[in-house]
């Protein structure tokens, strides 16, 4: 057949025929168009990885301020010596601890010159660290409370060191104080060195307590060691002692209704507050202690109302180690 023959014959076969070989199969798979439901999973991990990190850091910085305002706050609250908290301010005597556990033949740490107590001789004066001289202890109550000064000028702290006053944002005094680390400053104590940590410490009578003691109202027999009320008031707590003549039952109902006022704050208002028999405390007196603080009444003085507030202010108010979350 010839070349023009064979031209003619393909032109002849139409479309479809069945004697033409059909074109090879399209290789290529063929993809369905998708609809608008798939998500954009990269770009979402990526800005929800950024969004974690975010979080991480904001979540570090405000663990960082919430310690520094938790220190801020405990230094505001041992500092201020405003008129219009309750009770006597006294200047902080630190924070220092003794040695040792408490035993107890143990000397108990004495009360500055000038501190009214039941009778032990108290610490002379010695001389200030910043101005070389030997000053007198600060006037005190007839039941032995340092008496608030707010005479402009240098004054002194109760039983020594130097002060020089300046002025809260409410004009009441905030004395910048030296103080003295030998004797406590008040009666019952405010601050200053106290005993360590110790559980069941022996305290007379087959009575252990832990030190320092845990928030309640002890039974008369059992006296808590003056150099650990120190550690109850770091704790965010409140110390309150009594201490009246053997056989005045007018004293011991009093002691009874202050017992109601302690207990109402500790299940009521979940308040640190410890109760005690104290029997450094001038016979017939109520004494009220926390940071920096202290109320002392003669029995016969003794106000619910009053004893209440000062609980209910001191608790929790200086609380330099987070014991009120």
């Amino acid at each position: 057949m010839s070349r023009e023959q064979r031209r003619q014959d393909r032109k002849a076969q139409t479309p479809g025929g069945g004697s033409r070989a059909a074109a090879p199969p399209n290789r290529r798979t063929p993809v369905k168009a998708r609809g608008g439901t798939g998500l954009p999973w990269v770009p979402i991990a990526i800005a929800a990885g950024t969004f974690a990190i975010v979080l991480l850091i904001a979540y570090l910085i405000l663990q960082a301020g919430s310690d520094d305002s938790g220190v801020d706050a405990a230094s505001e609250a041992e500092q201020d010596a405003s008129t219009d908290l309750p009770g006597v301010f006294v200047p902080s005597q630190g924070r220092g601890h003794f040695s040792g556990s408490y035993t107890p033949d143990r000397p108990p740490h004495p009360f500055c010159e000038g501190v009214e107590s039941s009778g032990e001789t108290a610490a002379t004066p010695q001389a200030s660290a910043t101005s070389g001289t030997s000053p007198t202890a600060q006037a005190t109550g007839a039941n032995g409370t340092p008496l608030a000064t707010s005479t402009p000028g240098p004054t002194n702290t109760p039983g020594g060191g130097v002060t020089t006053p300046t002025q809260l944002a409410n004009g009441s005094p905030q004395p910048t104080a030296t103080p003295r680390e030998d004797c406590y400053a008040s009666n019952p104590p405010s601050s200053g060195r106290h005993l360590n940590v110790q559980r069941n410490a022996d305290v007379g009578n087959g009575n252990l307590v832990n030190i320092p003691p845990d928030p309640d109202v002890y039974p008369s027999d059992v006296e808590i060691p003056r150099d650990a009320i120190p550690h109850i008031l770091e704790h965010a707590g409140v110390f309150v002692g009594y201490n009246c003549a053997e056989g005045d039952q007018a004293c011991q109902d009093v002691v009874d209704q202050l017992a109601d006022v302690v207990n109402d704050r500790i299940d009521n208002h979940d308040d640190r507050v410890v109760m005690a028999a104290d029997s450094d405390l001038p016979v017939g007196t109520i004494g009220l202690a926390s940071w920096t603080r202290v109320m002392n009444v003669p029995y016969a003085d003794f106000d619910k109302d009053a004893a209440s507030d000062f609980i209910g202010t001191h608790s929790c108010r200086f609380d330099p180690e987070g014991f009120c979350g």
